[in-house]
């Protein structure tokens, strides 16, 4: 996370970082419990870390003292999403948790049948975020009230939010747009379950499409990874593959596909009219967010681990060697 000249980084060798963003100086450090898996998020004065001891600590931004902590029912790789005063985090223990971002204090939790591993997306009143159940929840982001849920695959990124929509992309080959104003009624669920039964015994011939569906774009083939990205009225997402594909926000028909020199594992990200993506070999990408056409690479010393940050005119990188990078 990139905020006002600072570059704060949870690290593999037990540290939560602060670096100034221009040169790379460290600023302070904070030692935790083990390796974290979960990217900082700032508000206000705190920058806030989940821990695979299943705490989610709040950290002063000048100097990374504890400010307050919260401690899970289980191990915390979600990273924490703020949005309104409240800081949302999954958890290994299958909830999400809604706490007072500044005093730490629980306002509400839900659970889930599956674990909670990837990061919650908040906006517009709705708090949206995926299950190791296989489904997508979207609940209300001041009272933690079920909105809607809907079945996807498994999924190795959190969903992306804009002013209209949810956007979730899972490893079944699956992009999916959710209307994020439409609440699901109990009856309706019945009902739908009700006219599944009566589908697969041929008794009638269509299903309802499940409340909130937009559209959708799949191909079984595709095994999509990390969170989608929301720009240039288009959705991106990349594949394991090594692909990246450009979907039109309005309907998810496919605009183009890029294709990367060796597999992709985490997400793309924007700025402008460029795209960044990073490759399992190393090589970071430009492409043009319009026609998918490559403007640049960038070779870096080891496996690119991070999604790429662009901030204050720099862009900034990590790799699995252990190093950060800032690049013009």
């Amino acid at each position: 996370a990139v905020v006002q000249g600072i570059v704060y980084l949870s690290t593999g060798d037990q540290r939560g970082v602060a670096l100034k963003a221009d040169t790379g100086e460290l600023i302070w450090e904070h030692e935790v419990t083990g390796p974290v898996d979960s990217s900082p998020a700032v508000a206000g004065d705190l920058v806030f870390v989940g821990l695979k001891d299943g705490r989610l600590l709040a950290l002063d931004k000048a100097d990374g003292a504890i400010r307050w902590e919260f401690e899970t029912g289980d191990l915390v790789y979600s990273s924490p999403s703020v949005y309104q005063g409240i800081v949302y985090i999954g958890s290994s223990d299958n909830k999400l948790y809604a706490l007072d971002a500044v005093t730490g204090r629980k306002r509400w939790s839900y659970t889930t049948e599956g674990r909670i591993l990837t990061d919650p997306a908040a906006h517009q009143g709705v708090v949206a975020f995926n299950s190791q159940d296989r489904h997508i929840y979207i609940l209300d982001a001041d009272t933690g009230k079920h909105r809607l849920d809907l079945l996807t695959s498994e999924t190795k990124g959190a969903p992306a939010i804009d002013e209209e929509m949810v956007y979730v992309a899972d490893t079944g080959g699956l992009v999916m747009a959710i209307d994020i104003s439409k609440r699901e009624l109990p009856f309706e669920k019945t009902a739908r379950w009700v006219r599944t039964q009566l589908f697969f015994w041929n008794l009638v011939s269509s299903l309802p499409p499940p409340k909130g569906f937009v559209w959708r774009f799949r191909d079984r083939r595709i095994n999509f990874v990390g969170t989608p990205v929301i720009g240039e009225g288009m959705i991106y997402v990349a594949a394991d593959s090594g692909a990246v594909y450009a979907l039109n926000r309005s309907d998810g028909q496919l605009v183009w596909k890029f294709t990367a020199d060796a597999r992709i594992t985490g997400s793309p990200s924007i700025a402008g009219q460029t795209l960044y993506i990073g490759d399992r070999e190393g090589v970071l990408y430009g492409v043009n967010a319009l026609t998918g056409e490559a403007t640049w690479r960038f070779d870096v010393g080891g496996r690119i681990s991070s999604t790429p940050v662009v901030a204050n005119g720099m862009l900034y990188v990590a790799s699995e060697d252990g190093v950060l990078y800032a690049i013009e």
